[in-house]
C-alpha cells in the first residue's frame, strides 16, 4: 500500500517559457473597467438581454479632468446663443459640421422612428471626464433643462432590473461619410457619469459599441478632434426597438462637439 506522500502527485512549477506566456497574457488583456458591476443593480449600460456597456455614479460638476470649455452646434431647428459655431475636425478627418439631424442618420439598436420623437429638452453642458464613476475611469456627464424638478422625465424599470432607469445617452459618429447613431449608455436618476474615459484606450470601440448590434459603429473609435454628436432619450433605448421602455418617447437636441483626447473636455451651450 502506497503511503500518502507516494500516492499524491507532487506539484511542480511550469516551465519558464509557460510562466512567461501567462504573464504576457495577463499584462496584455484589455481593460473592461467600465463594464464592472455597480451597486447591486444590473451593470450600468446593461439591458434586459444582459449586454453591458458602462458604469459610474454621481460626480460634482466642478471635478477635475476637464479641458477648456467651448461651444458647439445643435440639431436643425434648435436655437441658443452659444449654438451654431463650427467645431471643425482639424485632426479627426471627418466633416466639419454645426448640426446633425437624426433624420439623416442611420440608427442602430434603437427604435427606427426615434428621429420623429419630439425634442423636449436641450443639452446645456457636455463633459468628457477622465475620472470619477464607480470604477474611477470617468465617463460622460450632461446637463439638460429637464434633468431635475417636477418636469423631469419619468423613470422606467426595464424587465429584469431591480431599479429604474432615467435616460439613455447616445453618440453620433461619421463613418465613411455617413452618420450613424445609437443611444446605448444607460443612466438612472442620480447617476451623472457613465461610460468611462471615451478618449482613452479605444473605450468607445471596446465598451460602447462592440458587436454586430451596432452595425458600422461596432469597433469604431472616433479620432481626437473629429466632430461627433451627443444626445439623450427618455427611458431605456438600449436594445429596445419599439419605444416601449420610453414612457414619454421624447429626446433632446443633438449637440455637436469635437471628440476628446484622453485628457477629457468640457463644452457649454
Amino acid at each position: 500500500m502506497l503511503g500518502l506522500e507516494e500516492a499524491t502527485p507532487k506539484m511542480t512549477s511550469p516551465p519558464s517559457f509557460v510562466r512567461f506566456a501567462l504573464c504576457c497574457a495577463v499584462l496584455l488583456a484589455p481593460s473592461v473597467g467600465c463594464r464592472a458591476p455597480t451597486d447591486g443593480r444590473p451593470f450600468a449600460g446593461t439591458a434586459a438581454d444582459g449586454s453591458s456597456g458602462g458604469s459610474g455614479n454621481a460626480l460634482d460638476a466642478s471635478s477635475s479632468g476637464s479641458a477648456a470649455t467651448t461651444s458647439a452646434g445643435v440639431e436643425s431647428g434648435e436655437s441658443s446663443t452659444s449654438h451654431g459655431i463650427d467645431v471643425g475636425s482639424s485632426s479627426g478627418g471627418g466633416p466639419s459640421v454645426t448640426a446633425i439631424d437624426l433624420h439623416d442618420v442611420v440608427l442602430h439598436d434603437n427604435p427606427p422612428e426615434l428621429a420623429d420623437w419630439p425634442i423636449t429638452t436641450t443639452l446645456t453642458r457636455v463633459e468628457f471626464r477622465v475620472d470619477g464613476g464607480t470604477d474611477g475611469n470617468g465617463g460622460v456627464f450632461v446637463e439638460f433643462d429637464k434633468k431635475d424638478g417636477d418636469g423631469r422625465w419619468p423613470d422606467i424599470v426595464p424587465p429584469g432590473w431591480d431599479g429604474p432607469l432615467y435616460y439613455t445617452l447616445g453618440l453620433v459618429e461619421n463613418i465613411g461619410g455617413q452618420w450613424h447613431a445609437s443611444a446605448a449608455m444607460q443612466y438612472w436618476y442620480g447617476l451623472d457619469v457613465n461610460g468611462g474615459n471615451v478618449g482613452a484606450d479605444g473605450q468607445v470601440a471596446m465598451n460602447w459599441y462592440y458587436d454586430a448590434r451596432w452595425g458600422e459603429m461596432a469597433g469604431h473609435q472616433p479620432a481626437q478632434g473629429e466632430s461627433i454628436g451627443v444626445f439623450i432619450v427618455a427611458g431605456n433605448l438600449r436594445g429596445v426597438l419599439d419605444g416601449s421602455q420610453s414612457p414619454v418617447q421624447e429626446r433632446s437636441d443633438v449637440v455637436v462637439v469635437p471628440f476628446p483626447g484622453p485628457e477629457g473636455a468640457t463644452h457649454a451651450f
